[in-house]
C-alpha cells in the first residue's frame, strides 16, 4: 500500500510540474527573484565543490531560518569538519541567510519535489545528513533519501494536532516517513508526543526547546525620528492583521497624537496595497523606503522594506504579532521579546500555542480578540512606563531562562551521528580552484591553489613507485606543495580497458569519478573513518567523455594487506583493527564496491585503513554487508593460490570478524 501511494504521488508531481512552475512565474509578476535560479528548482544546477558531500540543512522561508541561524552558529563552532549546505523555498529566506552570513555560506533553493529534481539535486551535493527545521516533509524528497541512505533529522520540531490531523489522513504515504526519521529534535513536549503518536520511536525523540530562543538579535542604532512618540509596531502583518489595528486607529490617535503605529507587512509584495489602503482611509504615513520626515502629523509609519523588523521593534514600546488575527497561526513572538518588548497578539496562535499560552502566564503576552481589546491591552503598557521598564526585565528574563536549545539540538545530533563536538580545525576544507584554458577543473585543498600541469608533471617525472591498488593503474608517491601524496590516475578494467583505456563517458564535471570520490572521502574523514585525506582532483574533459585523476595523503609507513602477509605474520590484534576498520565503514553505510586485500592497510603502530574508493556510495539496508566481507575472504583466497607462502588462514579471519562486530556493537 505505501509502495503504491508513493508512486501515486510521484506521477501526480510530474503532471504538476508545468503548473508550478507557471505559479513560480506568475509570483514572479511581483516578486522577480522568483523567476530566477530555476536550474537549481529542478536540480540542473553545477554544484561547488565547497558544500558537496557536506550536511544538507533546509529552512522554508523567514520564520525557519529564524531558528536556523543559532543552529547555524553551533555547528560551524562544534563541527567545523563538515560543509554546510543551506537550501530555502522563498527569495526571502535566502535574503534572510545571506544578510548574516553574506557569502560564508553556500544558500540555494531547494528542489521541486518531483522524483526528477530531487534526483538531480542529490546527484550533483551529494550530501550525508539532511537537516530539516520545524517539518518539511515532502514525500519524494524523502523517498530518494531513503533509497541513498541519507539520514535525515527534523530539528526544532513543532507538530500542532491539526497538522497531526492532516498526516493521519494519509497514513499510507506518511507512514514510511514516521519510520525513517533518523532523529526527531522537538520544540516543545507537545511536538513530541504528536510524533510519537503518528509512528516515530520513542528512542528517536528528544526535547531539546525551541531554537528560536537563541536567536542572536543585535540591538539597532535608535531611530533618530520621533524621539518623542511611543511606538507600537505590527510585525509581519497581513491584511486581516492590519484590520484589527486600523479600525479604530482614528479615534485612539485622537486620544494619543503622541502615539506612532508602525506597520511592517510580511511579505514585500503587499507593500503597495498597504500603501494604497492608507491613501484612501486619508490617513499621513510615511514609507521607510523614500526616506523619514519625523513630522509631527505623521500617524503611521509604512515599512517597504526587507530586514527591518528588529530594529522597530527595538525602537517601540510595544509589539503586536502578525499572522494570529489572520487565521494562520501567528508569526514569532521571541524577536520582540528578545528586545525587552511586551506583545499583543490574536486567537489565531496554533503555529505555537504553547508559546503563547506561556508568554501569558508570564504576564509579557496579552490575547486581544476585537479592535477594542487590542487598543486596551496596548494602551496599559503604554500608559505606565513604570510597566514597561518591568516587562522589559522580565521579558529578557524569561527569554535567558529558555535559551539553550541550539547547544542542545547540536549535542543530539552528534549523539546520533557519532561525532566529536570540539573543533578540528585540521580537518576543514575550503578551497577549490577552476582553470578553463586547459578545459579542466581541479578540486585542491590547497589555499596557494594547484595549475592542471601538476598532474602531468608528477606522472612523467618518474615518482616513486607506491604499492599497487587493485589492479587499474599504478598509485604513484610524489609531492604536492612539500606534502607526501599518493597520486592515482583512473584506467578502466577488463575488456574496456584495452578499447577506452582512461576515458570514461559523460560531461559532468560532479558525476566524474575522481570528484565524487573526492567528495565521498572528506566525507568520511569529517566523521573520523580511517581513511586517506583527499588533497586533489582533476577532470579533464575530452570530447563527450573525460580523464581524471586523484591525489589522497599518504599514510606513513604503511603497507597493503598483501605485503604484510607475503612478508610476515599479521598479529590476531591487527586483524582485529582490520575488522574494526570495515566495521566502521559498514556502520556508516559505505560500500566499498572494491573491498579487497589489496586496498587494506597497516601502518607501523597497527593501524587499519582503507583506501581506493572508486565507485563507492552510501548504501541503505544491511543486506549488502554480508556479501561485501565475502568479497574480501575471496580475494585473501584468491591470493593464497597466488602465492602459497602468504601468512593466511581461516583462523585470522575469525579475529577480522570479532574487530567487525566489536565496531557493529560500539554503534549500537
Amino acid at each position: 500500500m505505501a509502495t503504491l501511494a508513493l508512486f501515486t504521488y510521484a506521477w501526480v508531481s510530474r503532471l504538476l510540474l508545468l503548473p508550478m512552475l507557471a505559479w513560480l512565474w506568475w509570483r514572479g509578476r511581483r516578486e522577480t527573484a522568483y523567476r530566477h535560479a530555476w536550474s537549481e528548482r529542478l536540480g540542473v544546477m553545477q554544484a561547488q565543490p565547497g558544500p558537496m558531500g557536506g550536511i544538507w540543512l533546509h529552512a522554508a522561508s523567514v520564520g525557519e531560518i529564524q531558528a536556523l541561524l543559532p543552529l547555524i552558529d553551533q555547528l560551524l563552532l562544534k563541527w567545523p569538519a563538515h560543509s554546510l549546505l543551506i537550501s530555502t523555498q522563498t527569495p526571502a529566506g535566502q535574503q534572510a541567510l545571506r544578510a548574516r552570513w553574506g557569502e560564508q555560506l553556500c544558500v540555494v533553493y531547494a528542489p521541486l519535489d518531483t522524483p526528477g529534481s530531487v534526483r538531480r539535486w542529490l546527484d550533483r551535493w551529494q550530501p550525508r545528513l539532511l537537516v530539516l527545521i520545524e517539518r518539511e516533509l515532502w514525500p519524494n524528497t524523502l523517498a530518494e533519501c531513503r533509497a541513498r541512505a541519507l539520514p535525515v533529522i527534523v530539528v526544532n520540531a513543532r507538530l500542532s494536532e491539526r497538522s497531526a490531523a492532516q498526516y493521519r489522513k494519509w497514513p499510507a504515504l506518511m507512514r514510511p516517513i514516521w519510520s525513517q526519521l533518523a532523529m526527531v529534535v522537538a520544540a516543545d513536549p507537545g511536538s513530541a508526543q504528536r510524533f510519537a503518536a503518528l509512528g516515530v520511536r520513542a528512542e528517536r525523540l528528544t526535547v531539546a526547546g525551541n531554537l528560536k530562543f537563541d536567536t542572536h538579535t543585535p540591538t539597532a542604532a535608535p531611530l533618530p525620528h520621533w524621539p518623542h512618540r511611543q511606538g507600537i509596531v505590527l510585525g509581519s502583518s497581513h491584511a486581516q492583521d492590519e484590520d484589527m489595528l486600523l479600525a479604530l486607529w482614528p479615534e485612539v490617535f485622537a486620544q494619543h497624537p503622541d502615539w506612532l503605529l508602525v506597520l511592517v507587512p510580511r511579505h514585500r509584495q503587499r507593500f503597495e496595497a498597504v500603501a494604497q489602503r492608507l491613501r484612501n482611509m486619508a490617513l499621513p504615513f510615511e514609507r521607510s523606503s523614500e526616506g523619514l520626515s519625523g513630522h509631527a502629523n505623521t500617524q503611521i509609519v509604512l515599512v517597504d522594506e526587507m530586514g527591518q523588523l528588529s530594529r522597530w521593534y527595538n525602537w517601540a514600546q510595544v509589539a503586536c504579532i502578525g499572522g494570529t488575527w489572520a487565521p494562520l497561526g501567528g508569526h514569532n513572538p521571541l524577536e520582540a521579546l528578545a528586545l525587552g518588548k511586551p506583545v499583543v497578539h490574536g486567537p489565531h496562535t496554533h503555529n505555537a500555542a504553547s508559546l503563547f499560552a506561556a508568554l501569558g502566564q508570564a504576564g509579557l503576552g496579552v490575547c486581544a480578540n476585537t479592535p477594542h481589546d487590542i487598543w486596551q491591552a496596548l494602551g496599559q503598557w503604554l500608559g505606565s512606563q513604570q510597566a514597561l521598564q518591568l516587562a522589559q526585565h522580565q521579558s529578557q528574563t524569561w527569554m535567558a531562562q529558555h535559551q539553550g536549545a541550539s547547544v542542545r539540538s547540536c549535542a543530539a545530533m552528534a549523539s546520533f551521528m557519532g561525532l566529536a563536538t570540539t573543533p578540528n580545525d585540521a580537518a576543514v576544507y575550503s578551497h577549490r580552484a577552476r582553470h578553463t584554458r586547459t578545459n579542466c577543473t581541479i578540486w585542491s585543498l590547497q589555499p596557494e591553489g594547484l595549475a592542471p600541469e601538476w598532474f602531468e608533471t608528477a606522472r612523467h617525472t618518474q615518482p616513486t613507485a607506491a604499492a599497487p591498488g587493485s589492479g587499474r593503474g599504478q598509485a604513484l608517491l610524489t609531492e604536492l606543495h612539500g606534502t607526501r601524496v599518493v597520486l592515482r590516475h583512473y584506467h578502466r578494467g577488463g575488456l574496456l580497458a584495452h578499447l577506452l583505456g582512461d576515458w570514461f563517458w559523460g560531461r559532468q564535471v560532479h558525476a566524474g569519478r575522481a570528484m565524487r570520490e573526492f567528495v565521498l572521502l572528506r566525507h568520511l574523514r569529517s566523521l573520523g573513518l580511517p581513511v586517506p585525506q583527499p588533497m586533489a582532483a582533476r577532470h579533464q574533459q575530452q570530447a563527450w567523455g573525460y580523464r581524471c585523476d586523484i591525489a589522497v595523503g599518504w599514510i606513513a609507513d604503511s603497507h597493503n594487506l598483501v605485503e604484510c602477509l607475503s612478508t610476515r605474520s599479521v598479529s590476531h590484534s591487527e586483524w582485529q583493527a582490520l575488522g574494526h576498520a570495515i566495521g566502521r565503514l559498514h556502520n556508516a553505510q559505505v560500500f566499498h564496491a572494491d573491498l579487497n586485500a589489496h586496498n587494506l592497510l597497516l601502518d607501523a603502530q597497527g593501524q587499519a585503513w582503507v583506501v581506493d574508493f572508486d565507485k563507492c556510495r552510501l548504501r541503505s539496508g544491511d543486506t549488502w554487508k554480508a556479501a561485501n566481507l565475502a568479497r574480501l575472504r575471496r580475494s585473501l583466497h584468491k591470493e593464497r593460490r597466488h602465492s602459497a607462502h602468504l601468512a593466511w588462514t581461516e583462523a585470522n579471519w575469525s579475529a577480522l570478524l570479532l574487530g567487525y562486530h566489536a565496531a557493529s556493537s560500539a554503534a549500537h
